[in-house]
């Protein structure tokens, strides 16, 4: 079984249930829990490892998106 797909986080429902695919629900779901400051936007610790540290910083941002725009 691969490994889960870290852009994506929603199937369009707006409550962060992923659904198997990457679209632009993912992007608006993750841009507007990284502007909250919500736990579940920490995806990288800037080692661009995927390796958590428990907060929200432009690291999380940058290694999201790159995984969104390769479909992960």
């Amino acid at each position: 079984m691969p490994p889960p797909c870290v852009a994506d986080v929603d199937d369009g429902s707006g409550v962060g249930t992923p659904d198997g695919g990457v679209t632009i629900d993912d992007l608006l779901y993750y841009l507007q829990i990284f502007e909250a400051g919500a736990l579940a936007a920490d995806v990288d610790d800037g080692s661009g490892t995927g390796t958590r540290d428990g907060g929200v910083t432009i690291d999380d941002l940058l290694y999201y998106l790159i995984r969104f725009e390769g479909g992960c």
